[in-house]
């Protein structure tokens, strides 16, 4: 699968939704994400998301890819936006 690299940016990933940023797009990066963290020696991986409608959806299909890797996946659910980083 091709994934847009302008939705990397210095902090955070971000896309116009079902355009650039689809949740087979967070389904891939969370499959790297999560091999990265493997590769780390990291066994446990949290994710946070901002309110956006589009958030539950788009952070279920990162933590399934971070999932398939075998780490451990933490919902921490809706936070301020500060907390994501």
């Amino acid at each position: 699968m091709q994934v847009d690299p302008s939705i990397f940016k210095a902090y955070d990933i971000r896309g116009i939704v079902g355009v650039t940023l689809t949740e087979e797009t967070a389904r891939a990066v969370g499959r790297v994400l999560g091999s990265m963290a493997l590769e780390a020696g990291v066994d446990t991986f949290a994710v946070g998301r901002d309110g956006r409608l589009s958030g539950p959806a788009l952070a279920r299909a990162l933590m399934e890819g971070v999932a398939d890797t075998g780490i451990r996946v933490v919902d921490v659910g809706a936070v301020p936006t500060p907390a994501l980083y």
